[in-house]
């Protein structure tokens, strides 16, 4: 839906088309990089942030993380967005083409799997094609893409946690007491809030990335106003409400998760 709208009035008719077209299969297509993503920018995004509060911390001198402002934590989620990308950019477009393969008409596709075929043979496959036919520069089409989504939306996802960590905690009590419970409604918020702003992008992203696997290479904001101009604002924000209930369990799960393992770690190293 977000990479080819032109081709879908919703999601359940998106899904019967993949459905049709792939079976039911095609609804996991891309889920082994999927995954290996999630996992990936998760492990990074959480470990860097808690490293880039510190830099932003020490550079500001500000005394504590519980005093920094909204302003701070903006600034050190965008560092740690940036950083990210660095790693997760390979593994998105493996799993953009992939993905990218069900918006092919089935007789381009089958001409595809005759000149390319181990370029359609899951994950591995798509990887060993872009090596042999690109390098390992290949890997990073679509970065500049990545950076322009990742580093302000990371500066909107973790100000929008930690803000919202502020409001809901009591008189007397610090952030790190609003519980399990608080943890994922702030997660979920903030989820909220990074796919609402960076959406937009993400969907350039996407197209970008799926785009360079047939050699077309137009770049970031050369892609954003061909949209734009061929299908309006409209499309740039196709399928984004698919994209709440994703943030609102993903995000909420991992804020649980993060927030836990550190208090439990903290504990360790000072007991």
């Amino acid at each position: 839906m977000q990479t080819f709208p032109q081709l879908y009035n919703g999601g359940f008719h998106c899904m019967k088309e993949v459905i049709q077209q792939d079976g039911i299969r095609g609804l996991y297509r891309g889920l082994t990089p999927g995954v290996i993503l999630s996992m990936t920018e998760a492990s990074i995004r959480y470990m860097t942030y808690g490293i880039c509060q510190d830099i932003v911390r020490k550079a500001l001198s500000v005394e504590t993380s519980e005093k920094m402002t909204l302003l701070h934590n903006a600034l050190a989620g965008g560092l740690t967005g940036f950083l990210a990308t660095f790693a997760s950019c390979p593994i998105e477009l493996v799993k953009c083409r992939m993905q990218g393969m069900l918006g092919i008409t089935t007789a381009k596709r089958a001409a595809l799997e005759s000149e390319r075929p181990i370029a359609m043979r899951g994950p591995a496959g798509v990887l060993v094609h872009v090596l042999r036919t690109d390098g390992l520069r290949g890997l990073y089409h679509g970065f500049s893409s990545n950076i322009a989504r990742n580093t302000p939306g990371e500066m909107v996802f973790f100000a929008t946690y930690e803000q919202c960590r502020f409001f809901i905690k009591r008189p007397g009590q610090v952030k790190d007491d609003i519980g399990p419970l608080g943890s994922f409604f702030c997660g979920s918020c903030a989820g909220i809030a990074y796919w609402v702003s960076i959406y937009p992008l993400d969907s350039v992203k996407s197209r970008v990335q799926i785009l360079s696997s047939e050699g077309k290479v137009q770049g970031l904001w050369h892609t954003f106003w061909s949209i734009l101009r061929a299908e309006g604002v409209k499309k740039l924000y196709h399928g984004v409400g698919y994209s709440i209930p994703r943030a609102i369990i993903g995000s909420g799960s991992h804020f649980v998760f993060y927030d836990t393992t550190r208090k439990i770690l903290l504990r360790d190293l000072t007991s």
